[in-house]
C-alpha cells in the first residue's frame, strides 16, 4: 500500500527502538507489510502492556494503529486516533501526514487537517514538493467531496509549485493538467476543460502514457458535444478508439463509453447507418461487465432502436426486439421518469408497426407504472 511508503514506518521505528523492544517492533512492521492488519493491532497492544513506551514511538505506533484499522474498514477507530494526533501537529510535514491518513477513512477530516497545513507550510521552510504535496492532497479530498471548483482551485495551487524545467516535476505537470481539465469538463465550463486537456494531449506522447491520452481524448469529445461541434467530436474519438485497440483499456467501460460516444455523434446528425455498429459494440463491451450499468444500456437501446427503424434499409422487427431490451434494462434502472418516457415511445412505435400485442403489452406495463407512482405519491 502506497501510505506505508510515505509514512516509511520502518525507518521510524530503527530511530525510536531498543534493545527491549526493537524485536517486537520489526515483527510488527512485517505484519504491517504483510497487510495482516488485526495482528499489526494485537501485537501493538501486547508490546504497549509489556514495555514502557516514550513519546516519540507511542506516535509511531498510533501511526500503525490508524493505518490498520483503516485498511480493515474499521474508520471511526482510526478517525479517533487521527484526530488525536492532529490536536498536538504542528509542522506542515506532520499535518500532511496526518491528512494522507485521514484520506482513508474521513474525507471532512482530512480536508481540516490538510487546510490546516495550508496555513502552517506558509510560515515555516518546508520545501516545495511538500507544500505542492499538501495542495494535491486537499484537491483530491475535495473531489472526493464533489466540491470539484475547490479541488480545481487546489489542484492549480499546487501546480505552481512544479518547474516544467525540472525533469522529476514533468509527469506531475502532466497529471495535473488532466486532473484540471476533467474536473472543469465535470462542471461544464467547456473552454477551461478544452485548454486543459488538449495541453495534456499533447504531453502524453512524451509521458508515453496512453491511458491518460484515451481518457483525456474521450473528456475532450464530449466537451465538444455540448458545444455541438460534432467533427471534433468525432475526430477526438477516433483517435481514442485507435489507441484504446492496444491499450489495456481494451474492452473496459472506458471502451464502451467511446463506441456510445461516437454512436451518439452520429445520431445527433441522422447518420444511423454509421451510428449502429458504434452502439452495439458498446452494449456487448457493456454486457461483459461485471456489474452491467442497466440505465445507460437503456438508453443506448433506446437509440440503438431508433437507428434501427430510421436507416435507409428499415430493420422494424430487430429494432423491436432492442426496444423491448431497452425497457427490460430500465425496469431494472429504478428511474421511473425515464422509464415511462421510454415506454411511451415504445408503444407508439408497435402502433406504428401494427403490432397490437406489443401494444397492449407495454401499455399494461405503462398503466402498472402509472398506478404504482399514484400509490407511492
Amino acid at each position: 500500500m502506497s501510505e506505508i511508503n510515505i509514512l516509511n514506518f520502518e525507518e521510524k521505528v530503527q530511530s525510536v527502538s531498543n534493545e527491549a523492544n526493537k524485536k517486537e517492533l520489526l515483527i510488527i512492521i512485517d505484519e504491517l507489510k504483510r497487510k495482516h492488519y488485526p495482528n499489526v493491532l494485537s501485537k501493538i497492544e501486547k508490546l504497549q502492556q509489556q514495555h514502557e513506551v516514550g513519546e516519540e514511538l507511542s506516535k509511531t505506533l498510533s501511526l500503525m494503529q490508524a493505518v490498520s484499522h483503516a485498511e480493515i474498514g474499521e474508520f471511526k477507530a482510526s478517525r479517533d486516533i487521527i484526530y488525536s494526533l492532529y490536536e498536538n501537529a504542528d509542522s506542515s510535514k506532520e499535518l500532511l501526514l496526518l491528512g494522507e491518513l485521514a484520506y482513508m477513512s474521513d474525507y471532512k477530516l482530512a480536508r481540516r487537517i490538510l487546510s490546516s497545513a495550508v496555513k502552517v507550510s506558509a510560515e515555516d521552510s518546508q520545501n516545495r514538493i511538500t507544500k505542492a504535496r499538501i495542495y494535491l492532497i486537499l484537491g483530491e479530498t475535495e473531489e472526493k467531496l464533489q466540491k470539484y471548483k475547490r479541488a480545481i482551485k487546489y489542484f492549480k495551487n499546487g501546480l505552481e509549485y512544479f518547474n516544467e524545467q525540472e525533469k522529476r516535476d514533468q509527469y506531475m505537470i502532466f497529471y495535473l493538467h488532466f486532473k484540471i481539465g476533467t474536473l472543469y469538463a465535470t462542471i461544464n465550463e467547456a473552454d477551461d476543460a478544452i485548454e486543459f486537456l488538449s495541453k495534456t494531449i499533447e504531453l502524453a506522447d512524451e509521458h508515453q502514457d496512453s491511458n491518460i491520452k484515451i481518457h483525456s481524448l474521450i473528456s475532450l469529445a464530449k466537451t465538444y458535444a455540448d458545444k455541438e461541434k460534432s467533427e471534433k467530436v468525432i475526430y477526438y474519438l477516433k483517435d481514442a478508439l485507435h489507441l484504446l485497440g492496444d491499450s489495456p483499456l481494451k474492452g473496459t467501460y472506458t471502451h464502451a463509453e467511446a463506441l456510445t460516444e461516437m454512436g451518439y455523434a452520429y445520431f445527433t446528425q441522422s447518420k444511423y447507418e454509421q451510428a449502429i455498429p458504434y452502439y452495439e459494440q458498446a452494449t456487448n463491451l457493456y454486457w461483459n461487465l461485471s456489474n452491467p450499468p442497466m440505465r445507460k444500456l437503456g438508453m443506448i437501446y433506446m437509440q440503438f432502436s431508433f437507428c434501427l427503424e430510421n436507416q435507409t434499409k428499415q430493420s422494424t422487427s430487430i429494432a423491436g426486439v432492442h426496444y423491448e431490451k431497452a425497457i427490460d434494462c430500465l425496469e431494472k434502472a429504478n428511474d421511473e421518469e425515464l422509464l415511462e418516457n421510454a415506454l411511451a415511445d415504445v408503444i407508439s412505435f408497435f402502433e406504428r408497426t401494427n403490432n397490437g400485442r406489443k401494444k397492449r403489452l407495454f401499455e399494461n406495463k405503462f398503466v402498472n407504472l402509472t398506478n404504482q407512482k399514484t400509490r407511492n405519491a
